[in-house]
């Protein structure tokens, strides 16, 4: 069976990358089509607009956890600057309707100032250190949002944010907001993809893989760690901008630290370091919960009668969000135990994970010679 698999493998590792990258645009493409043509329900829709919102957190966390192995548990802290700044400075709230475009490039800027504010502080620490203190920043944020209610109104929120004009085309359909977001994720990962195959980028996978050995290489760790994480607060903002618009309703409950720990799941089910990884950890763990809720609440229940698993039925109708937690648990578990890497994983990755190290090997010791005297001098 692994050799099956294995050869399988290597059929679709011989087809030409760009060859998906044309297939999954395309998919994106028709998607939004189906339900126009009536052969998905809106829900679909939906849930794929959604999805498309955690596809740019995810990559935007990739970033920094991925690339440069930083454990950031306060990611929702971005993505809430992004969606609060929209959302007070287009609505009824404060009386202001600014342009959609000015809006983006504010949400944006201030999520990457934000970030540069946390992390100013918080970048020389490492490990656990670094996830509990950014945890905290993430917390700070939601509670100052919650308890502003001068500005935020509080946990009420801010309804009637106004949709976004794009040179007189008022985005204000499932689809539309779906074509606006996969223009975006589209834009970013080409941007992130060329500061990957950067000297930026191997600075990067410098600092995760030793942070003193890259160092002592001309590497300068706080400033690049800082670039990173400004970024990857950048495309938060981004994202929590267009959420905002597509919403048109925000509260401090979007933002809670569980978002957070979700995006980090999508980033390690798909593989750390991989943007491609990044996408599809973000599709898979944002659709799978409902696709289960649908295949027992609806497909199988029309394909066996309704009295099939009557209680899982009545179980996933009223109390899904507890089986999702649990759901997320064992996809993770599993992928740790069976598949560590990541359903697409980074090459390096992929060999840090697999790959023994050869002074383990008895077998693979090396013999250093010196050639002038053609005696042994050294084995490692």
């Amino acid at each position: 069976m692994a050799g099956t698999f294995r050869r399988v493998a290597d059929v679709f590792g011989r087809i030409p990358r760009w060859v998906y990258i044309v297939a999954a645009l395309v998919l994106a493409i028709v998607f939004p089509m189906l339900e126009q043509a009536g052969l998905m329900q809106t829900l679909w829709l939906r849930l794929g607009t959604r999805t498309l919102v955690y596809v740019l957190l995810a990559v935007g966390l990739n970033l920094v956890l991925g690339e440069t192995g930083l454990l950031h548990l306060g990611y929702v802290a971005f993505f809430a600057v992004g969606a609060y700044s929209t959302a007070i400075l287009s609505s009824p709230r404060l009386g202001i309707h600014w342009n959609f475009w000015v809006i983006i490039v504010i949400a944006t800027v201030l999520a990457m100032l934000f970030g540069f504010v946390i992390g100013m502080p918080t970048l020389r620490l490492r490990g656990d250190y670094l996830a509990i203190v950014t945890l905290a920043f993430g917390e700070i944020t939601r509670m100052t949002f919650n308890n502003w209610e001068s500005v935020t109104n509080g946990p009420g929120g801010i309804p009637g944010i106004f949709p976004p004009n794009l040179f007189g085309w008022v985005v204000d359909k499932p689809a539309e907001f779906f074509y606006l977001l996969l223009a975006s994720v589209v834009l970013v990962v080409w941007l992130l993809n060329n500061l990957k195959k950067s000297r930026v980028g191997r600075a990067w996978n410098a600092l995760r893989e030793d942070e003193i050995a890259s160092h002592h290489s001309g590497v300068r760790p706080t400033q690049v760690k800082m670039l990173a994480v400004v970024l990857s607060s950048g495309i938060a903002g981004l994202a929590g901008a267009i959420f905002a618009y597509y919403q048109q309703f925000i509260n401090p409950t979007y933002f809670l630290f569980m978002q957070s720990t979700i995006v980090v799941c999508m980033v390690v089910l798909g593989g750390m370091g991989s943007i491609p990884g990044a996408i599809v950890g973000a599709v898979v763990l944002d659709a799978t919960p409902e696709i289960i809720r649908q295949a027992f609440t609806q497909w199988l229940p029309d394909a066996l009668g309704s009295d099939f698993l009557p209680g899982v039925q009545t179980a996933l109708q009223t109390d899904f969000d507890r089986y999702r937690m649990l759901i997320f648990g064992l996809v993770i578990v599993l992928m740790v135990i069976f598949r560590p890497e990541g359903l697409l994983p980074d090459q390096l990755w992929r060999r840090e994970v697999h790959d023994e190290d050869p002074r383990d090997q008895e077998h693979t010791r090396q013999h250093l010679f010196d050639f002038e005297e053609g005696e042994k001098d050294l084995e490692v």
